[in-house]
């Protein structure tokens, strides 16, 4: 399965215009040289173009064909509402994460996920691991809410 490399630019009347192709799928062994290709694509891209920056992305993707789950309350605006600080800054962020098990909840402390739950401290631990904060630091999840999204 291919990876994808995507660039987001502004054009002079404000609006924004996507560009984004196919790149070899990422792996232990090519990142290396991916990041080095997107950096010189990005540079040959500024060259020939005049729109401000506004997003780039690149990285793998799956696209699967699931069907859709059989639980009922699996829906989209059912949420998560993860809150998390930066460790350097002390920003506080946040994100949401669609169709949340409600079976998480903390009998203790209704409206939360349950943090001494496995699944829950594994989720957290992952995401402390691998996310960052937009300055690019390290984080530490606050609390994870469930709430309901109107999309």
């Amino acid at each position: 399965m291919p990876a994808f490399y995507s660039r987001v630019l502004k054009d002079y009347d404000g609006e924004n215009t996507t560009l984004r192709v196919a790149i070899n799928e990422i792996n232990a062994g090519n990142i290396a040289d991916i990041v080095t290709q997107t950096a010189n694509f990005g540079a040959a891209l500024n060259d020939i173009t005049l729109g401000s920056l506004q997003a780039l992305r690149y990285g793998n993707e799956t696209i699967s064909a699931s069907p859709p789950p059989a639980d009922p309350y699996a829906q989209r605006e059912l949420a998560w509402l993860v809150r998390y600080t930066d460790n350097s800054t002390g920003k506080r962020q946040h994100m949401t994460i669609g169709t949340a098990d409600p079976t998480m909840l903390d009998a203790n402390n209704r409206g939360f996920a349950d943090p001494d739950k496995t699944e829950v401290a594994a989720f957290i631990d992952a995401f402390e691991a691998m996310v960052v904060s937009d300055a690019g630091n390290a984080v530490t999840v606050e609390s994870i809410q469930l709430v309901g999204r109107n999309i």
